[in-house]
């Protein structure tokens, strides 16, 4: 809605990846594409949602985050795993049947989420955050060292599921059970994940487009404060020729949410 608001438009699609919204079935939403107008909002694509042992515990130890992540795969880790982790086999099992019995373990489609965790996979996160969206900007940061030469192509799933498309990261996680498959190249596997992110934000917008005709397309949410993110979703929208919509005098992040919500309170149709 603060996008559109900045833009003076009142339809188009709305694509908003951040790293924990509220949702209206009680989930931690935060990689979403919505259908907006004036007579409200439908919700066309998502993130698969995945165990977030500890709640908020697992924003500050991305950690938890893999681990919840793993057990939803079914992955079953070795020591060196582990180790390598910087997770006790104590922890294992006790986030592990935290995820399995959802005690304190909400779902979580977030976005801002999957950066996290690609970070603690790569190394790349503390073990204990410090400041918001620390692990997020190590890779980020990691990204913009990689030679973009050969970069490794990570692996995501589409269904489509009561009338919403969703992306599925099970397969990528899994894949990066192997502690050897990204030493040595963690910039590179950094930059890959952005651009996987990438395809899958376009997939979704592409699947939007198929259920509803509206243009243009806002780019909202505080991960769109990552900018090889936002270049490489914008790039790639622009070259089938859709016009992209980005905050120019607010923030995309939190910075936003009151003129939002001032323009929804506004439209008396909303």
């Amino acid at each position: 809605a603060a996008a559109f608001a900045e833009h003076g438009i009142e339809a188009g699609l709305a694509l908003v990846m951040d790293g924990t919204g509220l949702g209206t079935d009680g989930a931690v939403w935060g990689a979403e594409l919505f259908a907006i107008d004036p007579s409200g909002y439908r919700r066309l694509a998502t993130f698969a949602p995945v165990p977030l042992p500890g709640g908020d515990a697992a924003v500050r130890r991305p950690a938890r985050q893999v681990v919840g992540r793993w057990v939803a795969a079914g992955v079953e880790l070795t020591d060196a795993r582990l180790r390598q982790l910087g997770v006790t086999p104590e922890e294992w099992t006790v986030w592990r049947q935290q995820c399995v019995q959802r005690l304190n373990a909400p779902l979580t489609h977030a976005a801002g989420r999957v950066f996290d965790s690609f970070s603690a996979l790569l190394g790349l996160a503390p073990e204990t955050v410090t400041y918001e969206g620390q692990a997020a900007i190590r890779l980020e940061a990691a990204a913009r060292q990689s030679a973009r030469l050969d970069v490794p192509k990570i692996p995501f799933t589409k269904t489509e599921k009561d009338g919403m498309l969703v992306i599925d990261w099970t397969e990528a996680f899994t894949l990066l059970a192997d502690e050897h498959l990204t030493t040595g190249r963690e910039n590179d596997w950094a930059y890959g994940e952005h651009s996987a992110i990438a395809d899958a934000a376009l997939a979704m917008v592409n699947y939007g487009f198929e259920q509803v005709k509206c243009s243009p397309v806002a780019l909202s949410g505080g991960v769109f404060m990552n900018r090889i993110l936002t270049d490489l979703v914008v790039q790639r929208l622009e070259a089938q020729g859709v016009r992209v919509l980005l905050h120019k005098r607010v923030p995309p992040n939190d910075g936003c949410i009151a003129l939002g919500q001032a323009a929804v309170a506004g439209n008396k149709r909303f």
